[in-house]
């Protein structure tokens, strides 16, 4: 049988190589595109198309500035590059270059099986994840996905302080990674169908920052019928790390490390336009003091004080003055999340001590509550949250798994929790939600923490059975029954808004009071209901953490 299939694969790459040309698009407003040909997992040729721009390289002039619609060119763009925008990339082997990418970045990744202009197919735009910091849409490869009659896009969007810095006031209003998004889909409303996409048939996909981006979108009002539905996958706007804190001050002292004087915004801002891209993101580990926490220095921000904000509001009260977008939602999390970024201090004995022996220090980033704690009350929180869930046990790989479960609670569980429920009461739409249990042969922590051992489902190992990526998931029965359940959920749903794995998958309630109905992904036959609170809701809502509903007094919480 792996003969044949060997044979059926090379008969398939075969039939490739001998097409006289390869795949061209001519957008009328715009120019003629050039691809090349994949294979999908079970040998269906499809259309690639990457590296293809959606706007002007924001360098030079206009670094710092709302990306700028693309010029037509003329000839034919070869449009066989992936590209990843400048970042600061946390998983560098000592001795290699940290900071990857170019700023010229703002390209799409276009996949298609049919080019027909009448082919009318859903449109699935992923959005990457990386903590607004680091990632690339080629992370997330087309060959899985593929197999179903979907047009699969995915995208750059700008990271670090090159996307979202902010000077709290016109001169850089902020969130022009989110801005760079928000003309992506512009892009793709208006050209999905010269790739055979239906244009009425966009849903927005992403995986931690990149399913905070979806919800986002959802938010914002700048993002108004550009999809139709959308899934979240390990993360939402009302997470922890998603919201940058002093976002001025972290700008004068990125200005002044690199010379720049910082008293007049507008001058600072011309003087950083022309310091080296390279340098302003190496600069961003003056905003992480141990190794790369917190992981989200430079991230979205409140931008009311612009004359055309794209978040207007905290995302806590458009949730709960209901400005949403009503379209269906899938909102999702894995039970051991806090994999990112614990996995990490896995690898090294060294930092399990160093944590352990400098918890009151080294807490406040590891979590990302420096700034929405009052500094006095840094060491009360960091031993309350010890004590909470370690006892009198040291930091150290036997009592790993409990440190995973304070990062997984804080920095992702908690929050997505409360998010599905307010978003659910605020909407007709249905909002549905799932937990993954499944931790298949291979995981994605096993690169960081550079351990087979099984710690769970990581942060973002559902998204690996959708999409291809470095982790190995046909390795077993399950693990490719897995990729079938998984692409099936992604494309039935970008169908007909409802995914069509389980007969029994029930939406998440409307009424802000009950608990949270979840659909358990615990294997690829192993599908099942539950409801349940949060098991350490109440505990988190104790603590004098200044996030979300803490803002705003009059509200009141969902808890």
């Amino acid at each position: 049988m792996k003969f044949l299939a060997i044979l059926t694969v090379l008969s398939v790459l075969t039939d490739v190589t001998k097409c006289d040309t390869l795949p061209r698009v001519h957008i009328p407003s715009l120019g003629k595109i050039e691809g090349s040909y994949g294979v999908s997992l079970k040998g269906r040729t499809f259309s690639k198309f990457e590296g293809v721009p959606y706007a002007q390289p924001p360098v030079g002039r206009l670094r710092f500035r709302e990306p700028v619609q693309l010029k037509p060119w003329s000839g034919v763009w070869e449009a066989k590059t992936v590209y990843r925008c400048m970042q600061n990339f946390p998983y560098t082997p000592p001795g290699d270059n940290y900071v990857l990418g170019n700023e010229d970045c703002l390209y799409l990744n276009i996949y298609t099986p049919n080019l027909n202009q009448s082919a009318n197919l859903d449109v699935i735009v992923f959005i990457h994840g990386g903590g607004f910091m680091f990632g690339y849409g080629g992370f997330q490869e087309p060959q899985f996905i593929q197999d179903r009659d979907v047009v699969f896009i995915s995208l750059n969007y700008r990271l670090g302080p090159l996307g979202f810095l902010s000077t709290q006031d016109n001169v850089v209003p902020g969130n022009n990674g989110l801005k760079d998004q928000i003309l992506a889909l512009h892009w793709i409303k208006q050209n999905a169908k010269y790739f055979g996409g239906n244009s009425d048939s966009i849903t927005i996909a992403g995986m931690s920052a990149g399913g905070a981006s979806v919800h986002f979108h959802y938010l914002s009002p700048k993002s108004r019928g550009l999809f139709h539905r959308g899934i979240s996958q390990s993360g939402t706007t009302l997470c922890p790390w998603v919201l940058s804190e002093s976002p001025l001050q972290k700008a004068k002292n990125l200005a002044a490390h690199l010379g720049c004087r910082t008293k007049n915004n507008a001058k600072m801002i011309k003087c950083l336009r022309r310091r080296p891209g390279y340098q302003i993101t190496a600069f961003v580990k003056l905003f992480q003091p141990w190794l790369y926490t917190p992981f989200t220095p430079f991230g979205v921000v409140v931008d009311s004080w612009s004359d055309n904000p794209v978040l207007p509001e905290h995302p806590y009260m458009l949730l709960k003055k209901k400005k949403v977008a009503d379209l269906p939602w899938i909102v999702s999390y894995t039970a051991s999340e806090g994999l990112f970024p614990t996995s990490f201090f896995y690898s090294e004995k060294k930092y399990l001590q160093d944590i352990d022996t400098r918890w009151n220090d080294l807490l406040p980033f590891i979590l990302d509550y420096n700034y929405t704690v009052d500094p006095r009350l840094h060491d009360m929180v960091s031993q309350k949250i010890r004590r909470h869930y370690l006892g009198n046990q040291r930091v150290s790989r036997s009592t790993f798994s409990d440190f995973v479960d304070i990062a997984s609670d804080r920095l992702f569980i908690g929050d997505i929790y409360e998010t599905a429920r307010l978003h659910a009461a605020a909407t007709k739409s249905p909002v549905y939600s799932y937990y993954f249990t499944h931790r298949g042969a291979h995981s994605r922590s096993e690169l960081r923490s550079k351990s087979s051992r099984n710690f769970g489902a990581s942060h973002g190992d559902d998204t690996v059975y959708a999409f291809k990526a470095y982790v190995d998931v046909l390795s077993t029965k399950d693990d490719r029954a897995m990729v079938d359940l998984m692409v099936d959920m992604f494309a039935s749903f970008a169908h007909t808004g409802k995914a069509n794995i389980t007969t029994n998958w029930q939406p998440v309630s409307k009424n802000i009071k009950d608990p949270l109905v979840r659909l358990k992904i615990a294997g690829p036959k192993k599908l099942r209901m539950e409801a349940s609170f949060l098991k350490n809701a109440k505990f988190w809502k104790s603590l004098p953490i200044m996030e979300n509903e803490r803002l705003f007094s009059n509200v009141g919480e969902v808890f």
